[in-house]
């Protein structure tokens, strides 16, 4: 309308030109400015929108957390069992999240962890791999039902976990070694002989490629998704607060 009315009129009056200039250009403005507001309040309203929807997901992953928090406790009850020698389990709260173990810290993981609220005999890494399996299901099935559309680091988080849960897997080697008896002993006792005498340098030799058919290669495995795992509880601990 307004390049129509910005055009000569030949074939009308000047008066009539004139006329019809105004109404085109009076159209065109009015046209202008109802597509001008319109969507400004388009805007606003994607932006409320946007805001709830934000609000909604950050709601979902914060009602998930509660049952979450409480998976988390319980693999940490396990995960310093695996991560702490018998004789220095006293010594340390073992519900915080710590990754400054080593090794060598391994080296009961065997020995059963004391807890009444499990088998009190059984195994310190038969539980933990019972909380974390608990874990990780339930994450994967947050991950399922949760789009993250606004929270993606907190997504990746949860995805490198379950990632390299799945990836770093051998308890079946190391569940398998429970009633293996070698040279006349069982063979969890030479397995934790070798992981606290540190001058065979496990972890060094695994990162070198040199324990690819060795006895003790599950459990630098072990030790590095630990590692791994502990670092992401961490991050999401932290990102948890901050969305809280």
């Amino acid at each position: 309308m307004l390049i129509i009315a910005c055009s000569s009129w030949n074939a009308t009056s000047e008066r009539a030109a004139s006329n019809i200039n105004n109404i085109l250009f009076g159209i065109s403005t009015n046209l202008l400015g109802i597509i001008v507001t319109v969507s400004f309040v388009q805007y606003f309203i994607d932006k409320q929108n946007e805001k709830q929807a934000q609000q909604e997901e950050a709601t979902l992953i914060k009602r998930y957390d509660r049952f979450m928090e409480v998976l988390i406790k319980r693999y940490l009850m396990y995960f310093y069992c695996v991560t702490t020698p018998m004789d220095k389990r006293q010594d340390e709260n073992p519900l915080e999240l710590k990754n400054d173990f080593n090794f060598e810290d391994m080296c009961d993981l065997y020995e059963q962890s004391l807890y009444t609220c499990e088998g009190i005999f059984e195994p310190s890494i038969v539980l933990f791999y019972k909380a974390e399996e608990k874990l990780r299901n339930y994450i994967i099935d947050m991950v399922e039902k949760i789009d993250f559309k606004y929270n993606e680091e907190l997504l990746q988080i949860l995805m490198c976990f379950v990632e390299s849960s799945i990836e770093h897997d051998m308890r079946g080697a190391i569940l398998g070694n429970i009633n293996t008896q070698s040279g006349g002993e069982k063979l969890t006792k030479t397995i934790s002989k070798y992981i606290k005498d540190s001058s065979h340098q496990w972890v060094e030799k695994g990162k070198r490629g040199e324990l690819s058919a060795n006895l003790m290669l599950p459990y630098v495995q072990l030790y590095q998704v630990l590692k791994i795992e502990i670092d992401l509880l961490i991050q999401y601990n932290q990102y948890l607060r901050e969305l809280k």
